[in-house]
């Protein structure tokens, strides 16, 4: 691992870097990119602000680092060798997208409302971070369901896709009127409730698909 200008980091140097992701992670998801500083990061994170520069450059740069070190075990997960198997894991997609967000549940609104408002100035950052791990995770689950489900239409197995994608996601973008009245609030217990119950029906409707038995 290296700071901005390319250097090896020390692990004094590890250590600040983590307690500023960390701190940048906890405040860019509760107050926005744009409400966020960089002295309250740091103050946040018991360093000198201007390490932020040593390590990331400025706020973007550190907010770039909070993306894709927040999805980097998505990204790990996707490469391992379980989902190059014939049988494609939708819900282990679904579960790790869960556990790398559930720390920090605003984040997902965040990104959400950064894709789309494109004059924001987080906007780019997110675009290109999230494009490629959403491009990738369609293409990988198509290319499963396309081995197991080969009898089933191009249409059916977007559809299975677009439903694993909504499960990982609509937990985290759920409107507060409807958290409250579920009484839901996107804890780790809660997620893994969801993915556990989804399990049976994506398995179910993969195996039908593939059999073409419905639908």
């Amino acid at each position: 691992m290296a700071n901005a200008s390319g250097r090896p980091l020390s692990a004094d140097d590890t250590q600040s870097r983590e307690r500023l992701l960390n701190a940048a992670r906890g405040q860019f998801s509760k107050r926005g990119y744009a409400a966020t500083t960089t002295r309250d990061i740091a103050r946040l994170a018991g360093t000198n602000p201007a390490l932020i520069r040593y390590y990331f450059n400025n706020k973007a740069g550190l907010f770039q680092a909070v993306l894709h070190e927040t999805i980097q075990p998505m990204l790990s997960l996707m490469r391992s060798a379980p989902l190059q198997s014939e049988k494609p894991d939708m819900l282990a997609l679904v579960q790790q997208y869960h556990r790398m967000m559930a720390p920090h549940p605003e984040l997902p609104r965040m990104i959400f409302r950064a894709l789309h408002n494109p004059a924001s100035a987080e906007y780019q950052i997110v675009s290109d971070t999230f494009n490629g791990v959403i491009r990738t995770a369609v293409e990988h689950l198509l290319a499963q369901l396309a081995k197991s489900a080969g009898q089933a239409s191009e249409t059916k197995r977007q559809a299975l896709v677009i439903s694993a994608l909504a499960l990982a996601v609509f937990p985290f973008l759920m409107p507060d009127v409807v958290r409250q009245i579920l009484q839901f609030s996107a804890t780790p217990d809660e997620l893994a409730a969801i993915a556990s119950c989804a399990a049976p029906l994506f398995a179910t409707k993969v195996t039908d698909t593939a059999g073409g038995q419905r639908g």
